[in-house]
C-alpha cells in the first residue's frame, strides 16, 4: 500500500513537471507572434524612400529663328501607348472571412499609385488674346485712327492678355501631351511646366471640340510617360486619385471613388452635332486648373483625362467628370495621325429607351436607343434598320444608354464593318453594319450669315430662323432651329432637344421668329404649347414629332 501512495506521488509530480514545461513554451511562441489584433494596429516598417530620378541636363534654348513649326508630326509619327501587361477587370472582392491585403495598409498602394503618376502630369499656362469690351461700348473716349494708319496699326493696344491654366498627361517619351480642348482654345502661347520644373513651349497639334481633347507637343526627350489602363473595366465603387495642377497648386493629388459611369452633362457646346458625352463621374476633388490632368487607378494607370465639375460657385461642390481615356487615345491617334478626328457614323437619330417603351416593345427592362430615323442613303439605312428598332449591342456589348451608343460606334473608324444587334418584333436580329464617315462640323451657318436669334427663359429655349443654305438642305420653307434648351427647363422636360427645328408651335407654322414671339406672348401661364419638332440632321418632315411645353405659372 506504501508503495502504491510512492508510485501516486511520482506520477503526480511528473504530470506537473510536464504541464509547466508546456505552459512555458506556449509563453514563448506568444512572445515571438503577436496576436491577430496586434498585427492589426501595428505600423508596418518603414519602407525606403523610392531613389530619386536622376537628374538631366536642361536642354539648350531652341534656336530663336527656328520655326515653332519644328514640333508637327511627320506623317511617319505615332504614339508607342505605355500600357500595363494586366489590361482586365479587377478581380471579385474577396470575401470578409478572407484575407484583404488593402486593410494591412492602404497608404503604401496610395503612396505607389502617385509616384507613378506624378512625373507624367504637367502644367499648362495657356495665353489669349481678346479685344477690350471698352473700345466697343465707349468708342467715344477712344481716338480715331490717324490719317494714313493702317487698321492693325494699334489693335493690340487695344487687346487684353487672358491668362489661364490647365493640366496635361505626357503620353510619349519625346514630347506628346495630352489635355483638354478647352484648356488651349484660341490660344495664343502654350507653356509646360514639367514636374522637375523645367519649362518649354507647346505647340497646338489639335484639337477636337466634339470630345474636349487636344494633343500637344514639346521639344523634349525621355521624358517620363504616364501608364494607360482600360475604361472599360472601371467599376462604380473603385478608388481612383485625380492628380492634376488645380487654382495653381502644382502636382496635386486627391483620392475618392468612381461614383458613375457613361454621364451626360450637356458641357460640350450644340452647335457640334457629333458631340460625344460619356464621362466618368469621381468625387475626388477636382478644381479649376485640373482640367485635362490624369483620373486613375490604384496601379497608377491613367483611365480617364479630368474635364468638368458640378458646381454653383465655379469650385468643387461633389462631383467631378472625366472623359474615359479609351475614346480620349482614339481621338489623338486620329489627330497625329489625320490632323483631324475621323468620325464614324451609323446614320440614325435615336433617342433613350423609357420603360413605357420598353414595355410597348418587349424588352424587359429599358436600356439600348430608339431609333426614331435614318437618314436616307446611311449606312443603318443600307442594311434596313428603320424607326422603332432599338439599338441592343455593338460586337457583342450591351448598349445601355443613347451616348454609350455614340460612344462605342466612336471607337471604330469609317469603313469598319461592324456587328449591330437590333430589337425588332419582339426579338433581336443581328446586322452587319459598314460605319460612314461623319462630315467635319463646320462653324455654323448662323454664325456665318448673321441669322436672327432669341431666347425665351420662361421655357428654357434658345432658338434662330434657319438660313437659306439650311432650307434648301433640309428641304423646308419654315422652321426655327433650337439652338440650346436649359436643364430643368419646361422645354427639356417635354422632351425639346437642341438642334431640332420647331416646324410649327399649336399648328401655326413658323417663318421666323417673329410668330414664335407672337404665339408665347399670347400663352397664359399653365397652358400647354403644341410644338411640331424634327431632327435638323434628316431632310424633309418625315422624321417629325408632337410635344407638349407648359408655359410656366410664374412668369
Amino acid at each position: 500500500m506504501e508503495e502504491m501512495k510512492k508510485i501516486g506521488v511520482i506520477l503526480s509530480g511528473v504530470l506537473v513537471v510536464v504541464v509547466m514545461v508546456w505552459m512555458l513554451t506556449l509563453g514563448s511562441k506568444s512572445q515571438n507572434t503577436p496576436s491577430p489584433l496586434t498585427q492589426q494596429i501595428s505600423p508596418q516598417p518603414d519602407k525606403p524612400a523610392a531613389p530619386a530620378p536622376e537628374a538631366r541636363e536642361p536642354e539648350s534654348p531652341p534656336d530663336p529663328d527656328a520655326r515653332q513649326s519644328d514640333n508637327a508630326p511627320s506623317p511617319g509619327d505615332t504614339i508607342s501607348w505605355r500600357t500595363s501587361t494586366e489590361m482586365q477587370p479587377y478581380p471579385p472582392t474577396p470575401s470578409i472571412s478572407g484575407k484583404i491585403p488593402f486593410s494591412d495598409n492602404p497608404n503604401t498602394i496610395f503612396v505607389n499609385a502617385a509616384r507613378q503618376i506624378l512625373p507624367a502630369v504637367v502644367s499648362i499656362r495657356s495665353s489669349r488674346r481678346f479685344r477690350h469690351p471698352a473700345i466697343d461700348f465707349f468708342p467715344h473716349f477712344f481716338p480715331p485712327k490717324k490719317d494714313g494708319e493702317k487698321e492693325d496699326e494699334g489693335e493690340k493696344d487695344d487687346e487684353i492678355i487672358q491668362p489661364g491654366s490647365g493640366s496635361g498627361i505626357i503620353i510619349s517619351d519625346d514630347g506628346y501631351i495630352m489635355t483638354n480642348y478647352h484648356v488651349v482654345e484660341e490660344s495664343e502661347r502654350l507653356q509646360i511646366t514639367l514636374y522637375d520644373k523645367r519649362e518649354f513651349d507647346a505647340e497646338l497639334i489639335g484639337g477636337d471640340p466634339t470630345t474636349d481633347v487636344a494633343l500637344l507637343k514639346v521639344k523634349a526627350q525621355a521624358l517620363p510617360v504616364a501608364l494607360m489602363g482600360n475604361s472599360d473595366s472601371v467599376q462604380i465603387g473603385e478608388w481612383v486619385m485625380a492628380v492634376g495642377n488645380p487654382l495653381n497648386f502644382t502636382s496635386t493629388v486627391t483620392a475618392g471613388i468612381i461614383s458613375a459611369l457613361g454621364r451626360n452633362i450637356n458641357i460640350i457646346d450644340p452647335k457640334y452635332r457629333y458631340r460625344i458625352e460619356h464621362f466618368i463621374q469621381t468625387d475626388a476633388v477636382i478644381n479649376p486648373g485640373n482640367s485635362g490632368g490624369a483620373l486613375v487607378n490604384l496601379k497608377g494607370e491613367v483611365i480617364g483625362l479630368n474635364t468638368a465639375i458640378a458646381t454653383r460657385n465655379g469650385y468643387y461642390q461633389g462631383y467631378g467628370f472625366a472623359i474615359p481615356v479609351n475614346l480620349a487615345r482614339k481621338v489623338v491617334t486620329d489627330l497625329l495621325k489625320f490632323g483631324r478626328v475621323r468620325r464614324a457614323i451609323l446614320g440614325v437619330v435615336i433617342e433613350p429607351v423609357t420603360d413605357n417603351v420598353a414595355r410597348a416593345v418587349g424588352l424587359a427592362r429599358p436600356g439600348g436607343a430608339l431609333i426614331q430615323g435614318v437618314t436616307p442613303g446611311s449606312p443603318a439605312g443600307e442594311v434596313g434598320m428603320r424607326q422603332g428598332d432599338v439599338v441592343l449591342k455593338v460586337e457583342g456589348e450591351e448598349v445601355v444608354s443613347v451616348n454609350d451608343l455614340q460612344t462605342k460606334i466612336a471607337r471604330h473608324y469609317p469603313g469598319e464593318t461592324v456587328r449591330v444587334t437590333i430589337w425588332r418584333e419582339r426579338r433581336a436580329l443581328d446586322v452587319a453594319v459598314t460605319l460612314a464617315e461623319a462630315p467635319e462640323d463646320e462653324e455654323p451657318a448662323a454664325q456665318k450669315n448673321g441669322a436672327v436669334k432669341e431666347k425665351f427663359e420662361n421655357l428654357g429655349i434658345g432658338v434662330r430662323e434657319l438660313t437659306g443654305e439650311e432650307k434648301e438642305r433640309l428641304s423646308l420653307e419654315n422652321g426655327l432651329l433650337v439652338e440650346k434648351v436649359a436643364p430643368g427647363s419646361p422645354a427639356e422636360s417635354a422632351g425639346v432637344f437642341s438642334q431640332s427645328i420647331i416646324l410649327s408651335i399649336n399648328n401655326k407654322p413658323l417663318a421666323g421668329i417673329a410668330e414664335f414671339e407672337q404665339v408665347i406672348r399670347q400663352a397664359k401661364p399653365g397652358q400647354y404649347l403644341r410644338f411640331k419638332l424634327k431632327d435638323s440632321r434628316l431632310p424633309g418632315e418625315d422624321d417629325s414629332r408632337v410635344v407638349f411645353v407648359e408655359v410656366p405659372k410664374g412668369r
